[in-house]
């Protein structure tokens, strides 16, 4: 059993031991109210992480679709006669839909603007609630039934709700487990670290945050419905901005990045208003919870799950020196993490490629071909264009003119991620790999266009779901292994050397499956022992049917190589051919190489 899973273990026992021996420690239905409440708010916390946290959305105003379905669920109970449980189902369906229909147009928005948008929709429909004849205006309505299901199960008693309050938040924090812990959760850690690298893995940005948004969505509509059936009784007022400040002060004291912080920062902040009012301090609320906030924040960054997760980790010993074992080149077979029998030839034409800035012409009319299975090095002076013809190719640039294409497929419209699924992984010059994921996870997130299991599928933690994170894992390790470290998979990459970093980096590429790699400056920062290490490594890699692609001023590097190198400068092919060939040629000397490497040569 791993460390994140012995910690979500432990945290499982302590906490279903609190829920079960709440009610006998704290008899009453005041008390028990208050153990309602929390379990409630708990449910929505977990999608204010998800979207939140892992997302790095900043859309606070999750209140909203908590007025959205408590209304929807007293309505059809009141005026409707319909069951607790199948309308707190439909109110939930509702506003995940209505989240949906106005998810992609308003996570366009970032920041503070994402910030005030969603808070404006939050009081856009305490407005509305004020306004509509059949919300009941400022009186509400009266007069909720208490929970039921199916008319089989009556929750009458407070005991009994309580505990079905929290068993609705056991299943979201399952849920929200389930999807941290899949690729879903590894591709949104990546997009919070690094967007550029995200997309060269396949992660699509806007596809998940706008399931995070659903998600939070239904989950804050849950909430809304367990509420107002405790109340039994839902007015403007119920929930207004301090609901929504109680959501996300709860989220961050508890843990932005932690599903269980999240549920245990609505237990705080629900105990501590409570033990507020019982002092009789109920105008110094705001300040003081504020105050508290800002202290635990200062004092416990990642809030107070993160502070007992590396207690726990001090405790145990779960951080100690590792060593990494180096692998000897070719210990590991060569086809042990790429799918057997996979097609990985590729043809790269660039036809004309140009891209300006201005007035300055950075890659003007730029052709060549890449072979397939072949080592193709790109070279030239700095300034020449190579690293803006990549990100043409990548993607991450739009082409003025010209045509690139992958295997007879134009690709030059297309976005990063589009690229990346289509087989072309990528290293970059600065290293670009996920701080906020272990090692193996890095690797692991290349793998994210080989996955086909779905959102429910994961949430529920199916079977093809479990399987395919158990191949992904098996593969990531391979990767890593044929790269030469082993023994480095749960280690942070800043504890790594730079050359081991840029080693995972590949391994993250080669995990993708590629048809083409890119490397942009693969040798940069190494010293002579990792650059030679690198050259094995990428006649390994060629020796896969990978074909390459590389941008690099280690001359000694590329000539010992390349079967094909195109020279490059002030924006324009200079020349092209065969290593010794171009080695050999005047212009290239003259503009690059230097009357030294002519003597050398």
């Amino acid at each position: 059993m791993t460390t994140a899973q012995q910690k979500t273990a432990l945290a499982a026992l302590l906490g279903a031991t609190a829920v079960i021996a709440y009610p006998f420690l704290f008899p009453g239905d005041y008390l028990l109210g208050v153990g309602i409440t929390a379990g409630a708010l708990a449910t929505s916390t977990v999608g204010v992480v998800l979207l939140l946290g892992l997302a790095h959305q900043l859309a606070i105003g999750q209140a909203a679709f908590s007025i959205i379905g408590g209304y929807t669920t007293a309505i059809l109970c009141i005026d409707y006669g319909w069951d607790p449980f199948v309308a707190l189902v439909v109110g939930a369906a509702l506003t995940m839909l209505i989240a949906w229909a106005i998810a992609t147009p308003l996570l366009k928005l970032r920041g503070f603007v994402l910030v005030m948008a969603t808070l404006g929709l939050h009081l856009m429909l305490i407005v509305v609630a004020y306004q509509l004849p059949i919300t009941g205006g400022a009186i509400g309505l009266p007069g909720v039934p208490k929970f039921a299901i199916l008319g089989v199960m009556h929750f009458t008693g407070e005991t009994d709700y309580f505990y079905l309050v929290w068993a609705i938040a056991a299943v979201a924090i399952v849920i929200g487990l389930n999807i941290d812990h899949s690729a879903i959760g590894r591709a949104l850690r990546a997009l919070a670290a690094s967007e550029a690298a995200a997309a060269s893995v396949a992660v699509d940005i806007e596809r998940y945050k706008v399931q995070m948004f659903v998600i939070g969505a239904g989950m804050a509509s849950v909430s809304g419905s367990l509420i107002v059936h405790y109340l039994r009784a839902i007015d403007p007022t119920v929930f207004g901005f301090a609901f929504s400040l109680n959501l996300v002060t709860g989220t961050i004291v508890g843990g932005l990045l932690s599903i269980w912080g999240g549920a245990l920062g609505a237990v705080v902040i629900i105990g501590l208003r409570e033990v507020l009012r019982e002092l009789s301090l109920p105008l110094w609320e705001a300040m003081i919870m504020g105050g508290l906030t800002v202290v635990i924040l200062i004092a416990f960054p990642r809030g107070i799950a993160g502070f007992i997760g590396d207690l726990y980790d001090r405790l145990v010993g779960a951080r100690r020196d590792r060593r990494v074992d180096v692998t000897p080149p070719g210990a590991v077979p060569l086809a042990s993490f790429l799918a057997e029998d996979k097609d990985t030839a590729a043809m790269l034409e660039v036809a004309d490629a140009a891209r300006a800035f201005g007035s300055l012409r950075a890659v003007d009319g730029v052709s060549f071909a890449v072979a397939p299975r072949s080592i193709t090095a790109l070279i030239g002076p700095n300034g020449a264009g190579k690293t803006t013809l990549f990100n043409l190719i990548g993607g991450y640039q739009p082409l003025d003119s010209g045509a690139i294409r992958l295997g007879g497929r134009e690709i030059g419209a297309l976005l990063p991620k589009d690229v990346a699924m289509l087989g072309v992984g990528r290293t970059f010059q600065n290293i670009q790999l996920f701080d906020n994921m272990t090692v193996l996870e890095n690797v692991m997130c290349g793998r994210h266009r080989q996955l086909r299991a779905g959102i429910v599928e994961i949430c529920l933690r199916l079977p093809h779901a479990r399987a395919e994170e158990r191949e992904t894992r098996r593969r990531a390790e391979n990767a890593l292994a044929f790269v030469g470290l082993r023994g480095a998979e749960d280690m942070a990459p800043t504890a790594l050397s730079f050359g081991h970093q840029r080693m995972v980096e590949i391994a993250r590429a080669l995990a993708l499956e590629p048809r083409l790699l890119l490397m942009d400056e693969p040798a940069s920062g190494l010293n002579d022992t990792e650059t030679e290490q690198l050259a094995e490594l990428v006649l390994r890699i060629a020796a896969l049917g990978v074909t390459v692609l590389l941008v690099e001023h280690d001359m000694r590097l590329v000539m010992g190589l390349a079967d094909h190198v195109v020279v490059m400068d002030h924006g324009e092919k200079m020349a092209e051919g065969p290593s010794d060939v171009v080695r050999a040629d005047p212009r290239v000397i003259e503009a690059y190489l230097g009357r030294e490497h002519d003597s050398a040569a």
